[in-house]
């Protein structure tokens, strides 16, 4: 009988806990939230992008890969001592074949 009485007793404070027990508020604005998120409808592709981009590890990475990028063509771009080389070897053969030939026509001393 005492296990009876034990059940009984745990039931009934069971069903007294209830007794205190309020209605729950809401927070405010809680309505007007809902319908606003009801009303916005989907993303469109452009906003997932740019919410994607606008990421600080993704747009960090970006304006690492352009720096880098910028610096790579600087210093691939630059020109190589034997291309300064070469036109001056040009330079110097054209020069070479430029030279006239004195002939005995040519007066160098006239009063």
């Amino acid at each position: 009988m005492n296990k009876q009485e034990n059940i009984n007793k745990l039931i009934e404070e069971a069903l007294n806990s209830m007794d205190d027990a309020q209605r729950a508020e809401p927070r405010p604005f809680l309505l007007t939230r809902i319908h606003a998120r009801m009303n916005k409808g989907t993303e469109s592709v452009w906003e997932k992008v740019s919410w994607f981009i606008s990421r600080p590890a993704v747009a960090f990475t970006g304006l690492c890969m352009i720096v880098l990028l910028n610096i790579m063509v600087v210093m691939y771009n630059k020109t190589p001592d034997s291309a300064t080389v070469s036109e001056q070897t040009v330079q110097t053969q054209a020069d070479e074949f430029s030279y006239t030939a004195a002939t005995i026509y040519d007066n160098d001393n006239t009063p």
